[in-house]
């Protein structure tokens, strides 16, 4: 009687638990927006945020200035990351990454700034 009736309150957590699972996708960590940099930011940005010279006098973004990292707010580098930024070098990668992917991104490139 005891294990029918606890069987019977356990249930709805069970089944919660499942459709949470089964909706929420896992959210990214640091160690992924990094691999994410690395394979998609670095080649351009650099391994720690700053471009190489010739990236750098062709516009490309470093990470590591105090003053853009200050007066550029979240959602525009998630929106350069999404969108890419036309006449520069900067692409689109809306169709390669999750939404979980950007915002971890978004959190790894501030990080660069510190």
């Amino acid at each position: 009687m005891i294990s029918r009736r606890l069987a019977l309150m356990a249930a709805p957590v069970v089944t919660a638990l499942i459709a949470v699972a089964l909706v929420a996708p896992p959210s990214a960590s640091a160690a992924d927006a990094a691999a994410v940099f690395k394979k998609k930011c670095a080649p351009c940005h650099g391994k720690e945020g700053e471009p190489n010279k010739v990236f750098a006098k062709q516009g490309v973004r470093s990470f590591k200035d105090t003053e853009w990292q200050k007066a550029t707010d979240d959602a525009t580098v998630e929106k350069s990351i999404r969108e890419g930024k036309k006449g520069t070098m900067m692409a689109s990668f809306d169709k390669q990454l999750s939404d979980e992917e950007v915002t971890a991104l978004v959190a790894f490139i501030r990080d660069l700034g510190k």
